[in-house]
C-alpha cells in the first residue's frame, strides 16, 4: 500500500522532470525555441514596463491622496478651533449667568437672615 503512494511520486517526479528537460532542449537546442525565447523575453519586457508605468502611475496617485489627506485634516482642525473658541464662549456666558443667579441667591439669603434676626430680636422675653 505504501509502496503505491511513494512509485506514484517517483514516477509524478520522474515526468516533471522530463517535461522540464524538454522545454529545456526545445528553447535552447532549437531555431523555433530561440525565436519564442525571444518573444517571451519581448512580451516579459513589455509586462515588465508596463507594471513599472503602473506602480509609478499608483505612486503618484498615493502622493495626492496623502496630499489630499493632509489637507482636509488642516481643515478639519481649524473649523474643530473655530467650534472650540465658539464652545468655551457660550460656557463662559453660562457660567457667568449661573454665578449670577448664585449672587442674587446669596443676597437674598442675606437679606431673608438679616430679618429673621431682627424678628427673633422683637419677639417678646
Amino acid at each position: 500500500m505504501n509502496n503505491d503512494r511513494h512509485d506514484g511520486k517517483f514516477l509524478f517526479g520522474f515526468f516533471l522532470g522530463g517535461l522540464i528537460g524538454a522545454c529545456i532542449i526545445f528553447f535552447l537546442g532549437t531555431k523555433e525555441g530561440k525565436r519564442m525565447e525571444k518573444v517571451l523575453k519581448k512580451r516579459g519586457k513589455d509586462v515588465l514596463d508596463e507594471l513599472e508605468e503602473k506602480l509609478e502611475e499608483l505612486e503618484e496617485n498615493g502622493k495626492e491622496l496623502i496630499q489630499k489627506g493632509e489637507r482636509i485634516k488642516t481643515d478639519m482642525l481649524e473649523k474643530l478651533e473655530e467650534k472650540k473658541e465658539d464652545l468655551t464662549e457660550a460656557a463662559v456666558e453660562r457660567i457667568d449667568s449661573a454665578l449670577a443667579n448664585i449672587e442674587s441667591l446669596q443676597t437674598k439669603g442675606v437679606h431673608s437672615t438679616a430679618n429673621l434676626r431682627k424678628r427673633f430680636k422683637n419677639l417678646p422675653k
